[in-house]
């Protein structure tokens, strides 16, 4: 199956008129049809667009012409010069700064503007710290939707008694890149 998907993925990026380093397709659970798909390429800004709008498009394309062709159902993850790897970890820095400004300050930090899949890695990631007296939780509907951290437990004092205040409002804010800082 994996040289299949491996043929059709190399002919649909070929036929975009990218140019292709490598594509490396890896299963990740047969069973339930997930692959990855790792492509290396000098034209990432034409698969990736602007905060990776047209990675999405891509792969979904791509998902519906392989469940077309082999007739069955897959979940795929598309992953262009390690995209997604870097946006996860600018992410989970951004995660753990916020963590640490929750313990040193003890108050209740908001971050808006996440999407759904965002707001469930920082769940999942702040949970498997296990940071005792540590909760998140989101609050309000739609795009209005906001994720909470609360720090319970003692304070901890990392900065110097004369140190400048930090911002209590905090906004997640997109660079260049698209990924969001």
């Amino acid at each position: 199956m994996q040289e299949q998907i491996l043929a059709i993925a190399r002919n649909f990026f070929t036929l975009m008129g990218l140019a292709l380093e490598d594509v490396i397709v890896e299963c990740q659970d047969e069973k339930k049809g997930i692959y990855l798909i790792q492509v290396k390429t000098p034209d990432s800004k034409i698969l990736i667009g602007i905060h990776g709008q047209t990675l999405d498009m891509t792969k979904h394309l791509l998902t519906r012409i392989l469940e077309k062709k082999l007739g069955e159902t897959f979940l795929i993850h598309l992953e262009v010069n390690d995209y997604l790897q870097a946006k996860d970890e600018k992410f989970y820095r951004y995660l753990e700064s916020r963590i640490a400004y929750a313990m040193r300050s003890g108050e209740e930090i908001s971050l808006p503007n996440l999407s759904s899949y965002d707001r469930k890695k920082a769940h999942g990631y702040i949970s498997d710290k296990k940071i005792e007296g540590f909760k998140t939780f989101s609050v309000g509907e739609g795009k209005d939707r906001e994720l909470h951290l609360v720090y319970a437990g003692p304070k901890i004092e990392t900065r110097a008694p004369y140190s400048a205040p930090v911002a209590r409002k905090t906004t997640v804010m997109i660079d260049d890149d698209g990924i969001g800082i």
